[in-house]
């Protein structure tokens, strides 16, 4: 008798334990697909930005300018995920020289490709190159200015709820300006907002 209530209760605790584990399986599978999936929203922010020369006898001031566009963020069940981006971006220097003195303004229309990885729930970093295509330089029409750009972005970012800021560092390797083997250089700082 005493072997069958022992049986019984044995049995009983493997269901269980049974039904404990599969819950937990459930709820990690659910948590694991709520985290995975895409994003896409609008963003917009401001440029300030310089162009970096080595010509010794270009000064320059940093100018401030729009950027606005749209992010399509791809998001896997570990803290890494990529982000592509499509940005209008307006950039240039105040540029002062023996040759020319003049506010440069340069206007693009930039492809981020970023991966990015989370921490501490909220935060991110992300990094990753760029491309950009010059779409204007009416104001910069005694330079040749090239119209294509490669550069690298780095940065950090916060995301509460639906609601993500960030705040970069672009550097740029094309040179936009032969004349003063310039390249573009900016910090940016947007808002952005999750729409699915």
């Amino acid at each position: 008798m005493c072997f069958l209530i022992l049986k019984t209760n044995l049995m009983t605790l493997k269901m269980k334990n049974s039904i404990l584990i599969a819950l937990l399986i459930c709820f990690a599978v659910s948590n694991t697909q709520a985290q995975e999936g895409i994003s896409f929203g609008p963003k917009i922010g401001a440029n300030f930005s310089v162009l970096d020369t080595d010509n010794i006898d270009a000064s320059e001031e940093s100018i401030t300018g729009l950027t606005a566009g749209i992010f399509l963020e791809v998001r896997s069940a570990s803290a890494f995920s990529f982000q592509a981006e499509l940005l209008y971006s307006e950039q240039g220097a105040d540029l002062n020289s023996s040759i020319l003195t003049e506010e440069i303004n340069l206007d693009y229309l930039q492809v981020p490709l970023l991966g990015k990885f989370r921490f501490l729930k909220i935060a991110n970093i992300h990094a990753g190159p760029q491309v950009g295509f010059l779409t204007n330089d009416l104001d910069s029409q005694n330079i040749d200015t090239e119209k294509f750009d490669i550069s690298a972005v780095a940065g950090v970012g916060v995301e509460l709820g639906k609601l993500r800021a960030d705040l970069r560092y672009n550097f740029g390797f094309t040179e936009t300006i032969e004349t003063f083997n310039a390249k573009n250089q900016y910090y940016s700082i947007a808002i952005g907002y999750e729409l699915f």
